[in-house]
Order: structure tokens, then sequence, then C-alpha cells
């Protein structure tokens, strides 16, 4: 029998969905930039798009939680309220344990792409294996901790619990909390030598490094909301970084969408300038000589949507990528004028 909404049920379902939502926007955003942007989905984007399901999931349980009671005294709830209850938490439990692992290792997934040394993949991998298997752990423990498994929600059975799911799960918090502190920091030690600018470096690394406010949340995660809002944290936090080719898109930050414009000589005017188009040099007299005339046709190759460095890193690597590794950045200057009847066409690869 469904027990009328408490204010807080209703203030814990509404922070559940709106948190919910909020990841969606963001991770719509990503799956947007990605594919239109910066290449195209890669796993760490379906990794995420299946941690926001297990969110979803699991705000579905509380929300179905809530409505026998949850949040409400237990004294003023009949046992069969209390016990449906308890079982959709527990069954929300188990979902967002193993979202959370989930979400952690779309964070290590995506560092993948940006490393090319040995040592930093061992690291990432590590880390991956280890988050996984006490994710999976605490999932398991949730109805494994008591036998039989219906005296866990049922209090007219009597059971014995072998295991401690609150030791089990403040093990996880704590590995969870260092892995997003570790995570962190980790772009620091890898962008920090690459053969970049420096105010591209920070702005990379600090993007890279808002998982430390997950981390924050992790030590201090003690309730569902906690929980929820941990998740929802490592999500944003993840998509942000890979926002950028958007968002300098948005801002005219592209090189070849930004808003320079050619200046209007002799009444000519060639439009905005993207990089690429056909210049006319005319003669300029000089005492009794005059300069050659040029017509100076300038193109270039490379990546159609160029958003600098952060393109390059922040998309799905390319096969070609993939077989020489690490970071990769060619931009194609090609050059063609006419002098008189012969024509000559020079590229330059910088």
């Amino acid at each position: 029998m469904a027990v009328p909404l408490t204010e807080k049920g209703l203030q814990l379902l509404g922070v559940l969905w709106m948190e919910v939502v909020l990841s969606f926007c963001f991770i719509s955003l990503r799956l947007y930039t990605r594919k239109f942007i910066g290449g195209a989905p890669g796993v760490d984007d379906y990794l995420l798009i299946l941690s926001w399901a297990l969110m979803t999931a699991f705000a579905a349980c509380i929300s179905r939680s809530v409505s026998y009671g949850m949040g409400t005294h237990a004294s003023v709830l009949t046992v069969a309220d209390n016990s449906h209850g308890i079982l959709w938490l527990l069954i929300g439990q188990f979902i967002i344990a193993v979202a959370m692992g989930i979400s952690k290792c779309a964070v290590a997934v995506f560092l993948l792409r940006i490393v090319n040394q040995t040592w930093h993949k061992i690291l990432l991998y590590f880390w991956i294996l280890t988050i996984l298997i006490l994710s999976f752990l605490l999932a398991i423990a949730v109805f494994a901790q008591c036998t039989p498994v219906q005296s866990i929600w049922d209090p007219t059975v009597e059971g014995t619990c072998t295991l401690s799911l609150t030791v089990i799960a403040k093990v996880m918090c704590s590995w969870s909390a260092a892995m997003d502190f570790f995570l962190a920091g980790f772009p620091w030690v890898v962008i920090w030598g690459l053969n970049m600018k420096q105010k591209e470096k920070i702005t990379i690394c600090v993007s890279l490094s808002l998982g430390v406010i997950a981390g924050v949340c992790d030590a201090v995660s003690d309730s569902v909301m906690w929980t929820m809002s941990e998740l929802c944290v490592t999500v944003i936090c993840v998509t942000i970084p890979a926002l950028r080719p958007l968002y300098n898109r948005m801002t005219g930050g592209s090189s070849t969408g930004g808003p320079y414009q050619n200046y209007d000589f002799d009444n000519q005017k060639s439009g905005a300038g993207a990089g690429a188009g056909e210049y006319n040099l005319k003669s300029l007299k000089r005492g009794n000589k005059e300069a050659t005339h040029y017509d100076v046709e300038v193109t270039r190759g490379g990546i159609d949507n160029d958003t600098d460095s952060d393109t390059c890193i922040l998309a799905p690597p390319t096969a070609d990528d993939l077989k020489d590794g690490g970071i990769q950045r060619h931009r194609e200057v090609t050059v063609t004028y006419e002098d008189g009847m012969s024509a000559t066409s020079s590229k330059q690869h910088v």
C-alpha cells in the first residue's frame, strides 16, 4: 500500500531526478560534440551512457521505496510497507554500487586516450581493475550479507549476517575517493611535458582535474542523496573537458570559425577569413620598377574543424594515432602561385 509522501521524501526525489536530468544534458552535449565536432563516440562515452542508465534505474528504485514510506519513521509504517521499502532500497544500492565503478572507469578510459607511456597505462588499468572489483563486491554484498537473504528486508524472517556491508562500503568509498584524487592529478603529469602552449596545458589540466570535486563527495558520502550526487559530479566532471571543442566553436575560438575579417583593399572584399582562400597580390610600382604579379592560393589540410590542441587530445584516436601512439598534431599549408606561363605548388607540414 502506497504511503503519502513526506516533505523529506519529496526533497529526496527532487534532488535525485534533478541530477538524472542534469547528467543527461551533459552526456547529450558530450555525444553531440563527439559526433559532429570531435570525431566519434568512444568507449568512455558508452560507459557514461551506461552509468546514466544505472543512475536512472537507481532513482526509480528510490522513488518506489519512497512510495512505501522511505523518509518516514518506521513506527508509523506497517510491516509490509517497511519491508517493501527496504527491498527497493537494497535493489537501488546494488545498482548504484555498480554504477560507481563504471563511472570511475569512464574517467580512466578517457585519460587512456592521452597517454603513450607503458607505466601510465599500467597505472590506469590498475585503478580500473581494482575499482571494478570493489564495486561488484559491494553490489554482491548487498544481498549476500545475511542468510537467508529475505531476512535482510523482512523483519519477520530470522537470519544470520556474516558480512558487514558498512565495512565494505567504507572501503569502497575510500578507494573511490583516492581514485578521484589520483585521476585529478594525473593529467598534470601526462600533459605538462607535451609540446604545447602553457595556457593550453593549464586549461586542459584544470578541466581534467575537476574530478577532485567527486573525491570530496566520496569522502562525505553517507546517504542516498550524497551517493547519487557523487555519481552525478563524476559524470559532469569527466564530460566538461570533452566539451571544449563545442565551447570553442560557440565562442569563435576555432581557427576555422574565428571572428577574423579581411580588410578591404582597393574596394576588393574577400569575406571572412577561414584560414583558406585566394589572395591577389597586385603589382607595386617603385620608380621605374614594377613588382611581379602573383595569384596566390592558400589552402589548409588536416582536420576540418580546428579547435587547436584540445580537438586532437580530447577526440577519439584514429587508426593512425593508435598505430604511432600518443598525441599528434599536423597542419598542412599549400601555397600555389603563378608566374607568367609556369605554375608552382608547394606543401609544408607543420
